[in-house]
This record gives C-alpha cells, structure tokens and sequence, in this order.
C-alpha cells in the first residue's frame, strides 16, 4: 500500500507540478486548496504526511498547522512546509508551529523526494 501524501496549496500551479513528482515516486498524492478542505481531507484520510503551504486565504498554513497537531489522530502525521517564505523568522515560526522541517518554492523535485523520503520511506 503506498503512503498518502496530502498537498495544501491555493496555488493550482503548485499542484500540477508536485502531485505528478509525487505519484511517479509511488506515493497516493491527495489535494487541498485551502486550510477547511485540508482538515477535513486530513481528519477523513489521515494522509503519512502533509505538505503545506504558509500564505493561504482562510486558516493560514502555521495556523493549520497547530489545528492539526491539536487533534490526537493528527498530530503524530509530520507537516513540511512548502513555501516561498524563507527567512529565519519564518522558518522558526514554521517549527514551532510543529513542522518538521522547510523546503522553498520552487522547490527541486530531488530535494522533495529526499525529504519525504527521509521522513516516511519509500
């Protein structure tokens, strides 16, 4: 059984390069386009990991984020944020809003796959 991937973009573009670099790797890529949807689809497919975007119109990514860490059947799934955002202060924001780590967009499809990869496996 492949592992579920749940992508969280507004941005339909992010979407139709990442879920296709995801599906190839063998993962089960699921969609979401704003931070409700999100949940919902989190709470309902309880996805191996989720990769979130900061900038969102609604619930913003690092407030997503702690909503899903807050409920016991999500907060042991790892959240990456994908983001153009990367200073510092972002980046720390992002962790302690419970991410495991940070990629920047455009992000490299090799350095995508390590990284989950690294976090869930093959």
């Amino acid at each position: 059984m492949s592992k579920k991937i749940l992508l969280v973009d507004d941005d339909p573009g992010a979407h139709l390069i990442i879920v296709p670099i995801i599906s190839k790797a063998g993962y089960t890529a699921i969609s979401a386009k704003n931070g409700e949807q999100a949940l919902h689809l989190a709470l309902n497919e309880r996805p191996d990991l989720i990769i979130l975007d900061v900038i969102m119109p609604g619930i913003k990514g690092r407030e997503l984020c702690k909503k899903i860490k807050a409920y016991d059947v999500l907060k042991s799934i790892p959240v990456v944020f994908l983001t153009a955002k990367d200073s510092e202060d972002d980046i720390k924001a992002e962790l302690e809003a419970g991410a495991v780590t940070h990629l920047t967009k455009p992000v490299n499809p090799n350095d995508l796959l390590q990284t989950i990869s690294a976090i869930i496996g093959k």
